[in-house]
């Protein structure tokens, strides 16, 4: 599982869907975060939180951020 995101919502949005494929609740996953409940549903919609507990939830999940420039040509595989 993949994403090209080109927005804090398109990461938010991303990064739910994964926690419920898991079966994760946002309260557990919060709790393995140690994020407050509403920190974690402002992630998952697009506000503004910090890109240390951005980077925590994709590891949690097993996902990392590559950057690259806009228009790149880049083939990513799994």
């Amino acid at each position: 599982m993949w994403t090209n995101a080109y927005s804090y919502e398109d990461i938010g949005e991303f990064l739910r869907e994964a926690r419920r494929e898991r079966g994760i609740t946002q309260v557990e996953m919060a709790k393995k975060l140690g994020f407050s409940s509403v920190t974690l549903s402002a992630l998952e919609t697009g506000k503004n939180v910090s890109a240390v507990k951005v980077d925590r939830y994709l590891q949690q999940l097993g996902f990392r951020m590559v950057i690259v420039p806009k228009g790149a040509d880049v083939k990513v595989t799994e």
